[in-house]
């Protein structure tokens, strides 16, 4: 019963954001992201403008998983991590000073897809890549430790937990088929041209993403009314309301580089390693842990939902049976 009201609630808000045309991106910042004009490889291999915030990921990622691997990774620690990515990646860019505004989150895990409707730009390409290296590092150290919105959305779990806020589970398998489906309906609609704008005379591709990206609320603006308010705050406020009551509703429902990085995480080379002859069946990580996956892992399932490395089932472990490791079991 709990989870069929959960469904009902989750597609009522996706599908009303969809239907509605004002919560979307407006056709003059699509027309800019068709025509913008991208830097070359050189720029963003020499120039401190596009390369410091690739650089400040990678080595924020590196500094996560060593936590992670010494069992350094304590709550305070973790803490100031993601309030401190939250702000480098999310808000930092706000800030029209060096080196502040080399870190905004453009492009950010929604407007990759875009890379599919514009063109594989420099830009989308280093984004992806990596992406994509930190997820084949482990265990899912971007979305889990760099992307803002996921930061963001591990801190209203910590908050709700330390207000004992009454929490839901959802079905993975469900939140992934919704999370398929869009991705369906983004190269359905898009790529067709079904979606689309008319701007001078010309048509322009819509991505179905536009409707539910909250990366645009952390891009701090004065709206011209209250339409275009809710079109760039809407999705953020949302997220973060839902976050309190799920564990990263986004992630796993939305975002389209977490459906290839749900993907990529089952080859990683560091991820959640159960110790077999350690562990006493207590449970008592499947019961701590926010997210799905702790199921899986004690199955020793070849597929895992996603795992974003909070260390919650790690931490809790009265036996030290699980570590983040390069196996599955031991």
């Amino acid at each position: 019963m709990k989870l069929a009201k959960f469904k009902q609630k989750f597609v009522f808000i996706i599908f009303f954001m969809m239907a509605t045309g004002i919560f979307s991106e407006t056709t003059e910042k699509i027309v800019e992201h068709a025509r913008e004009k991208t830097p070359t490889l050189f720029d963003f291999l020499f120039k401190a403008p596009f390369i410091t915030k690739y650089y400040a990921m990678i080595i924020i990622g590196m500094i996560s998983l060593l936590l992670l691997l010494t069992k350094k990774m304590k709550p305070k620690v973790k803490i100031a991590i993601l309030l401190f990515s939250t702000f480098l990646f999310g808000f930092a860019g706000n800030i029209p000073v060096k080196p502040f505004s080399y870190f905004s989150m453009h492009p950010s895990p929604m407007c990759v897809t875009k890379a599919m409707l514009y063109g594989f730009a420099i830009p989308f390409v280093i984004t992806l890549g990596v992406i994509l290296l930190l997820t084949l590092i482990g265990p899912r150290l971007f979305c889990g430790y760099i992307c803002p919105v996921g930061t963001f959305q591990e801190l209203m779990s910590l908050l709700a937990e330390k207000l004992k806020i009454k929490r839901n589970r959802f079905n993975f398998i469900f939140a992934h088929s919704v999370r398929i489906l869009l991705f369906i309906l983004f190269v359905f609609l898009s790529t067709t041209l079904i979606l689309h704008v008319v701007f001078e005379g010309e048509i322009y591709a819509k991505s179905i993403y536009d409707y539910v990206n909250p990366f645009h609320g952390m891009e701090l603006a004065v709206p011209e009314n209250l339409a275009a308010a809710l079109a760039h705050y809407l999705p953020l406020l949302l997220t973060i309301i839902l976050a309190l009551k799920y564990y990263r509703p986004f992630c796993h429902f939305v975002c389209p580089v977490g459906l290839f990085t749900q993907w990529a995480e089952q080859v990683s080379l560091f991820r959640v390693s159960l110790k077999k002859s350690a562990c006493n069946d207590c449970n008592l990580c499947v019961k701590k842990a926010p997210c799905e996956a702790m199921d899986d892992i004690l199955k020793s399932a070849t597929l895992r939902p996603d795992c974003f490395a909070c260390n919650i089932c790690v931490e809790n472990c009265p036996e030290n049976a699980l570590k983040i490791g390069t196996k599955r079991t031991r």
